[in-house]
């Protein structure tokens, strides 16, 4: 593949002269664009592919945010550069194996890019969001959990993550996380214990920001309308950088910040700048989860089971009448809930069930 393929499928994509000719609102510049495929071969190819990109997805009348559409552009360039390396591997290649290759090149590209393509210009141009309405389906392979009312909400991640996610907030999440990586996208206030694994970066998308961490706990603002995003660590280490620097870093940007516990940071989204705050907090977003140290010393199950219920919005279920004399000493930490639920459990010798609005603790006498 020419390395002008994706340079030219990404300018058009960007380009809202093109967007507008592509959905028949600009029959004028017909012979503009005849003479743009003009300059070389390959660009026949690549405005046809074009066309139907934006026409697919016309279709189904989606809807995507400016980070994501930057996110999912990133994606399928990614995918093109693979390929393109792989065939540079590849000393013999034939006419036709060169035409065969063109074809597949564009095909990954439009299934990679997907929804996240859909005018690019014209949503570029409107309010940026991680989270915009994306009807959940083939295209975008994501799910969306949103709290509709004013009290927090537990999400349980595929990874076993936890998220305590604040009222009239949403998050979406693929329905199984990439195993080189784990990526979200927020749109509201959510507080986030990350299941620890090196191997695995956990990427949260927020507006323009983005915070990277491999395990550990921390709180996130941003509101659609909020000029800025702002982080408060309560445990480890987060990193956090502006999607658009990683863009032009091809990765993870080098400027990026560091923040550990009880550090917090903004970013201005008018002036993309980045700044750590000079107060020293792990409270951000005031839940009840974000001053819990989880540290219990001979406390009653009912104590710890009340409070675990009310830091992450759940119902827990027990047999008062048998446990009613079991108590807990354990520091369960930043651990996502299901962890600290079977670590009880295995203290208490007891079995649970967990669901997405209650957990059943079913445990033995401690008499």
């Amino acid at each position: 593949m020419n390395h002008s393929y994706t340079a030219s499928l990404e300018y058009l994509m960007k380009n809202s002269d093109f967007l507008k000719w592509a959905r028949g609102e600009k029959p004028e510049d017909d012979a503009r664009w005849e003479e743009w495929v003009k300059v070389e071969p390959l660009r026949r190819a690549v405005l046809e592919n074009a066309i139907a990109l934006v026409n697919s997805v016309e279709a189904n009348s989606l809807e995507v945010s400016d980070i994501y559409v930057e996110h999912r552009i990133r994606q399928a360039l990614r995918i093109a550069k693979n390929i393109e390396e792989e065939r540079r591997r590849n000393k013999v290649v034939r006419l036709f194996a060169r035409i065969k290759y063109r074809w597949a090149v564009a095909a990954s590209l439009i299934v990679a890019l997907g929804i996240g393509l859909l005018l690019y210009g014209s949503v570029h141009s409107g309010e940026g969001s991680a989270l915009s309405k994306i009807g959940e389906g083939e295209y975008t392979g994501l799910t969306e959990i949103k709290n509709s009312d004013g009290d927090v909400k537990y999400v349980r991640l595929p990874d076993g993550s936890s998220v305590v996610l604040q009222g009239y907030s949403s998050i979406r999440h693929p329905r199984q996380f990439d195993p080189a990586k784990r990526e979200v996208y927020l749109s509201g206030e959510a507080f986030f214990e990350v299941t620890k694994n090196p191997e695995q970066p956990f990427y949260v998308y927020a507006n323009e920001l983005v915070a990277q961490v491999h395990g550990t706990s921390f709180s996130i603002r941003a509101g659609r309308k909020d000029g800025q995003v702002e982080v408060a660590v309560k445990t480890g280490k987060v990193y956090v950088y502006s999607h658009r620097e990683a863009e032009s870093a091809n990765g993870e940007p080098a400027a990026r910040l560091v923040l550990t516990q009880n550090e917090q940071a903004s970013f201005d989204r008018t002036n993309l700048t980045l700044v750590r705050s000079t107060q020293k907090s792990s409270v951000l977003l005031n839940l009840a989860i974000e001053h819990q140290p989880f540290t219990y010393s001979e406390a009653p199950v009912g104590e710890v089971f009340a409070a675990l219920g009310n830091a992450y919005g759940v119902d827990i279920d027990y047999n008062k009448d048998q446990m009613a004399n079991c108590s807990i000493t354990a520091t369960l930490g930043d651990e996502p809930l299901e962890n600290k639920i079977r670590w009880i459990c295995t203290i208490l010798e007891a079995d649970y069930e967990i669901t997405e609005e209650k957990i059943r603790i079913k445990g033995n006498s401690c008499l």
